[in-house]
């Protein structure tokens, strides 16, 4: 029951029910996190790894790129359409600061991962005081 609703509610999200005003449709992605990184998993199948990008700039993800079906012979009629064809976007905001020089990525059976690991920010340090002259 917990996966078909998981399921269903990401089907309906925000991002996913905003059509893109270049036409194209966003693929799914789910985000992950450890103490040391974030995971971010985009379902890409069917896309030629050589047809996307991915790009990290600031606290933002970019995938983007286009899916094509195999050529078909000839088709006398069209009975179901549900696989969403030609040019994606999708920009995710990450939940925090990322190590941008060391973040990797694997693309396998269609699912795109995107390794980020995080930026330890120093936020707060003490500072020694050491004794002037006078």
């Amino acid at each position: 029951m917990q996966e078909r609703t998981g399921r269903m509610l990401r089907n309906m999200s925000m991002a996913r029910l905003v059509s893109l005003q270049s036409g194209g449709w966003q693929p799914p992605a789910d985000i992950y996190e450890s103490e040391q990184e974030y995971y971010v998993y985009f379902d890409l199948a069917g896309v030629d790894p050589q047809s996307f990008s991915v790009m990290v700039e600031g606290h933002q993800l970019r995938v983007h790129g286009k899916r094509h079906l195999p050529p078909h012979r000839s088709i006398a009629c069209i009975h179901q359409l549900e696989i969403e064809l030609g040019p994606f976007d999708r920009t995710i905001t990450l939940p925090g600061t990322v190590d941008i020089d060391a973040v990797t990525s694997s693309y396998t059976n269609g699912i795109l991962t995107v390794t980020l690991p995080k930026k330890v920010n120093r936020d707060k340090i003490n500072i020694e005081i050491s004794m002037g002259e006078e």
